[in-house]
């Protein structure tokens, strides 16, 4: 459900752009809205909560409601406030999913690979769907299927309450300042690739539908490989490089293979970090909701990123600005893949 929400704000961008008669760079402020709760939910979850099936019920019931709200309203400020709506209930979700996660020894991996899976089956549809009736006919579906995943039965077991008592390991902390600037950077461009597609390559609609289909399903099969043990920040350097070349490079062909390198790099890394994180916790699903947290935050202030970039339709420079702080990112989690290998061969040393 999270999944499909996020796959489509690509697509409903430049359509609430045309028909609200508002500036792109405006329509930022609706991924915004929504990852600013999902980023606060996703943090107090944690501290708050155990994840039970009540939570679980009651996040799926307020994503409906909103996002069928989000179907009728014609006011851009309302509309803005049911995305915060929308934004909590996808927060808390996110939390409980990689929380229980944890419980399972390819659990990471496997809610990894929901999202990219849900984005290749999604975004055609939603693309079709953009096509048809705006996005109305998107939040309207959306909240159709937000409804009917009410009816699957959920167990999350006896996971711990996080509360206040936290690991003292530094490089967790330099980790999770990483993940909030791969974020930060890889939404500013990818926030806004619809329009890039047609832009600067001058794809339709449902073409560039394909193309993300494609960015998802290289993301599947980067959740299947996964990084190897310090090349985390070597895979990011390369998801870092695709988002260069997203908006400097005309040709379709590059569009296509840029997305496909970036899905695939980025998944690779995603679980990777999370078990870095994890071996250096006082329990493995410690973390977590930090990490989706700060996450969310670099998506909350990443379209504003790409906005103040994307100015003037300058996408080459909204790609330059975007790679600069992944290409940062991917520097973090390179040293600290290197610090942590250093500091385990001292202790083989010393065994």
């Amino acid at each position: 459900m999270v999944a499909a929400v996020f796959a489509a704000t690509p697509f409903l961008l430049p359509d609430v752009s045309a028909r609200l008669d508002i500036t792109l760079g405006l329509t930022g402020a609706l991924s915004t809205a929504q990852v600013a709760s999902f980023a606060l939910a996703s943090f107090l979850a944690g501290r708050l909560f155990k994840p039970r099936r009540r939570l679980h019920y009651g996040s799926l019931a307020l994503i409906a409601i909103s996002c069928g709200a989000s179907a009728l309203v014609t006011s851009f400020p309302i509309l803005v406030s049911t995305r915060v709506a929308s934004g909590i209930g996808m927060g808390i979700l996110t939390w409980i999913a990689w929380a229980d996660a944890t419980r399972f020894s390819k659990g990471l991996g496997q809610v990894a690979a929901v999202a990219p899976i849900t984005a290749a089956i999604a975004s055609p549809i939603i693309g079709w769907l953009i096509g048809r009736g705006g996005y109305p006919w998107v939040f309207a579906t959306l909240g159709l299927i937000a409804a009917i995943a009410m009816v699957f039965k959920v167990d999350f077991g006896d996971l711990p309450r996080i509360g206040r008592k936290m690991s003292s390991s530094k490089t967790n902390r330099v980790l999770l300042f990483a993940m909030l600037l791969l974020s930060l950077g890889g939404s500013a461009v990818f926030i806004f690739a619809a329009a890039v597609g047609e832009a600067v390559v001058g794809l339709s609609p449902v073409t560039i539908a394909f193309a993300l289909s494609l960015n998802a399903l290289a993301g599947v099969a980067g959740t299947r490989f996964n990084a190897r043990r310090g090349k985390a920040g070597l895979w990011l350097a390369g998801a870092a490089f695709a988002a260069l070349a997203l908006g400097n490079l005309a040709e379709p062909i590059w569009f296509f293979v840029a997305m496909f390198v970036w899905g695939f790099s980025y998944w690779m890394v995603v679980p990777a970090v999370f078990r870095l994180l994890a071996a250096r916790s006082l329990t493995p699903s410690e973390r977590i909701g930090d990490a989706q947290a700060l996450m969310a935050v670099g998506r909350v202030f990443g379209p504003v990123l790409g906005g103040v970039a994307v100015a003037g339709g300058d996408f080459s420079r909204l790609s330059g600005t975007g790679s600069i702080v992944m290409f940062c990112a991917a520097g973090i989690v390179f040293v600290v893949e290197a610090a942590r290998r250093r500091a385990g061969l001292r202790m083989d040393a010393i065994a």
